[in-house]
């Protein structure tokens, strides 16, 4: 039987996603906690900077290039089983939003 990447939905705590993320970008990453920079998405279980662990992976880069999705997907589990992937459009919406909120009340 063909196994294939399917997109699914469920519930997270933001603030844990937001703790733990490392973006992915072209060739380098960067920690949604503390926003250091640089970061081997690849090989780096932890934040060279602030120590947090990583526990998910999203990818600026799919946002210009969506049809590379599934390709990435497929080849991030390959290289970081450990990581859940995200989508990276969920979580800048859900981002602006809690900007909003903290910024208007």
């Amino acid at each position: 039987m063909a196994k294939e990447y399917l997109r699914t939905f469920r519930l997270f705590d933001f603030d844990e996603v937001e703790k733990h993320l490392l973006i992915s970008g072209d060739l380098k990453g960067d920690c949604a906690s503390c926003r250091a920079l640089g970061i081997d998405f690849y090989s780096a279980e932890t934040c060279p900077e602030c120590g947090t662990p990583f526990k998910y992976c999203a990818s600026r880069r799919l946002e210009m290039n969506p049809g590379e999705r599934f390709q990435w997907a497929r080849h991030m589990q390959e290289k970081r089983p450990d990581l859940t992937l995200i989508d990276y459009s969920d979580y800048a919406k859900i981002l602006g939003k809690k900007k909003a909120r903290d910024i208007f009340g």
